[in-house]
């Protein structure tokens, strides 16, 4: 009898073509079955977070383990990225940067544009393109809050879901990412002219 996580079994280790393509058909049935949870990443010294980041597993028929990750940057909310990990071996399968900055010593360079990152055993993630199915201003939003951009947050989520073939399950819903405590007032300092 084997486990199901049989490190002999395929990808279990290391992500492949036939993983990447087996976890992005909408054969093995991936889904979302637990909310996202938020965490605080790279704190300041001031104790705020300068990134949160959201994690939720994708449940599937594979033996492979696969995150959906959310990073946003809590100083410029309308910059933010979301990918589809193949745990055990630490690989983007995808990845999306929404008015994100890639420079492309060959290629294009996309500066403050939404890209979108294909991965490969051949090219790694180095097959950058920018796509027409995320529904989104190209453009800063005026109002570029976590609160005011949460409608926003939603709706690419589900535009990356639906190219990634995933679906959401019974245990999903949306949380939305917390606000970051405000900086505390440094007292005892004066100011000077």
């Amino acid at each position: 009898m084997t486990n199901s996580y049989d490190r002999n079994m395929l990808g279990a280790g290391d992500c492949t073509d036939e993983v990447a393509e087996k976890i992005l058909s909408a054969t093995v049935g991936a889904q979302l079955n637990a909310p996202i949870r938020w965490k605080a990443k790279s704190v300041r010294k001031d104790g705020r977070p300068s990134q949160l980041e959201g994690n939720v597993p994708v449940r599937s028929d594979l033996p492979n383990r696969f995150d959906l990750i959310f990073r946003i940057k809590v100083d410029l909310a309308w910059e933010y990225t979301l990918i589809l990990r193949h745990l055990p071996s630490g690989t983007n399968i995808r990845r999306l940067d929404v008015r994100g900055t890639h420079r492309d010593r060959t290629g294009e360079d996309y500066i403050c544009r939404t890209h979108k990152h294909r991965w490969s055993e051949a090219r790694g993630n180095k097959d950058v393109y920018e796509p027409n199915d995320i529904r989104h201003d190209a453009a800063v939003p005026s109002d570029a809050s976590l609160t005011a951009l949460e409608e926003e947050y939603r709706r690419v989520l589900l535009d990356f879901m639906g190219e990634c073939n995933i679906a959401i399950g019974d245990g999903y819903n949306w949380v939305s990412p917390p606000a970051p405590p405000q900086t505390l007032p440094l007292e005892g300092l004066e100011e000077y002219p």
